[in-house]
C-alpha cells in the first residue's frame, strides 16, 4: 500500500538527517521533491504540522501568541492568498527552525535587473533588509553576497562588484552621520560597540522556602545583541529544559526578563515559570552576576543568584553544537 504523503517526508527528511544533513540541507531536499516553498519546507524538516508549529512558538514568544493560520498564511506568500512575514517573524521564524534569515526566503524571485544602483538602494533602504542583516551571522552575510556576485557574469566582474560594494559600506561605516552628537558614546553606543553575542554559560539558585535545600540550574546560551538589546535562547539541553532571556544593556546594568520551561521528565513535568533579572556587568563584559525573581508553583514570589559567563564570542553552527547537551 502506497505510503501518505506525511510518511514519505518523513521517510526523506530521516534519510537526510542520518547523512549529517543540517535542517537547511533537509528543507532543501524536501522543497525539490514535494515542490513546497522554503518556509513549509523548514517546518517539515522538523516534523512539525502547522499547529504544532505555532505551538512551539507560543511557548517562545506568549505575548506574541500565533495559529496555524499565520503560518499558513507565511507559507502561501509571495501569492496572493498569503501574507508576507515581516522582518520581525522571519527573524523568530529562523531562531524557531534553526536557520538563518536568508534560508527562508531562498525561493523567492530576485529582480535585481533594471536601473543601475535601483536594486541595492531597495537592499539598504532603512527599515528593509538592513534589520534582516541584524539576524544574520558573518558567514550568512557572506554566502549572501557571494550568490549575488555570482550573477555579475564572470569571477572578475563579481570580484570587482564586491571590492566596490566592502569600499563603499567603510566610507558609509567612518561617516560622521553614524557618530554620536560631539563624537562621544552613550552608554547604550558603548554597549553595543564592545560586543556581547556568543556563548554564555547560564546558572542560577534557587533555595526551596523554609528549606536549606538548593537547586541549581544550568544551561548554555546563545545569545545575539542588537544595539542594547540582548536575546539569550538556550542549547539543546540533556534534559530538555529550555530557557530565554532578554535583557536591556545599559553598563553597568543589564535588565529584564527570563523564561524557563522545566524537564518534560523532571520533577516540575514541563511547567514554564518567567520572572525578572537584574545583572551587573563586569568591566571585562565577560560576566554578568546579579538576582532573579520570580513566581513558584504555590504563587509565592522566590528569589535568588544567577550568573552568566561568557565561553565563546562566536555564534557559529558549528559553535553552538558543540555546546549540545553539555549539561
Amino acid at each position: 500500500m502506497a505510503r501518505s504523503l506525511k510518511a514519505r517526508q518523513a521517510a526523506l527528511v530521516a534519510e537526510v538527517r542520518t547523512r549529517g544533513g543540517s535542517w537547511v540541507q533537509v528543507a532543501a531536499a524536501v522543497q525539490r521533491q514535494f515542490g513546497v516553498n522554503r518556509r513549509a519546507a523548514l517546518r517539515i524538516a522538523h516534523g512539525w504540522s502547522q499547529g504544532e508549529a505555532a505551538d512551539r512558538w507560543n511557548l517562545r514568544w506568549p505575548d506574541d501568541p500565533k495559529t496555524f493560520k499565520n503560518f499558513s498564511y507565511w507559507e502561501q506568500w509571495p501569492a496572493s492568498t498569503g501574507y508576507a512575514p515581516s522582518l520581525e517573524v522571519l527573524a523568530r521564524l529562523a531562531e524557531l527552525y534553526e536557520c538563518s534569515v536568508a534560508d527562508l526566503v531562498a525561493d523567492v524571485a530576485d529582480f535585481g535587473a533594471g536601473v543601475p544602483g535601483a536594486h541595492l538602494a531597495g537592499v539598504l533602504e532603512p527599515g528593509g533588509a538592513v534589520a534582516m542583516l541584524e539576524g544574520m551571522d558573518v558567514n550568512d552575510v557572506a554566502r549572501v553576497a557571494s550568490s549575488w556576485a555570482a550573477q555579475a557574469g564572470s569571477v572578475v566582474a563579481g570580484r570587482s562588484m564586491l571590492l566596490k560594494l566592502s569600499a563603499g559600506l567603510s566610507l558609509a561605516a567612518a561617516s560622521a552621520h553614524l557618530l554620536p552628537d560631539g563624537g562621544g558614546t552613550s552608554a547604550a553606543a558603548g554597549a553595543a560597540q564592545e560586543g556581547f553575542s556568543g556563548i554564555w554559560h547560564s546558572r542560577y539558585v534557587y533555595r526551596r522556602p523554609g528549606t536549606v535545600e538548593e537547586i541549581v540550574g544550568e544551561h548554555y546560551v546563545v545569545a545575539r545583541q542588537q544595539g542594547s538589546r540582548f536575546v539569550a535562547q538556550g542549547l539543546p539541553h540533556s534534559t530538555g529544559s529550555e530557557l530565554r532571556l532578554e535583557l536591556n544593556l545599559d553598563p553597568p546594568v543589564a535588565t529584564g526578563t527570563w523564561r524557563e520551561t522545566t524537564s518534560p521528565t523532571g520533577q516540575y513535568r514541563g511547567a514554564t515559570y518567567h520572572g525578572a533579572l537584574q545583572m551587573v556587568i563586569d568591566p571585562s563584559r565577560q560576566n554578568l552576576s546579579g538576582m532573579w525573581l520570580g513566581f513558584g508553583r504555590r504563587f509565592t514570589v522566590n528569589a535568588g543568584e544567577w550568573t552568566l559567563t561568557r565561553q565563546e564570542t562566536s555564534t557559529s553552527k558549528a559553535v553552538q553544537k558543540a555546546y549540545h547537551e553539555r549539561v
